[in-house]
């Protein structure tokens, strides 16, 4: 006698989150950027502040 079953395979979808980790990590690169920006013009600020005085 055989067995009529049907068997059920849940798969993984292992690229689900790619898309948010794809979004967050630009936004991290994005403020880094603007951190080295404002970093740059406060050390630019402060050189001629002191050429000033």
């Amino acid at each position: 006698m055989r067995d009529e079953r049907r068997i059920i395979v849940v798969e993984d979808d292992r690229k689900s989150g790619e898309g948010w980790g794809k979004v967050f990590g630009t936004l991290f690169l994005v403020v880094m950027a603007l951190a080295l920006v404002d970093r740059g013009f406060t050390v630019a600020w402060a050189t001629v502040a002191a050429w000033l005085n």
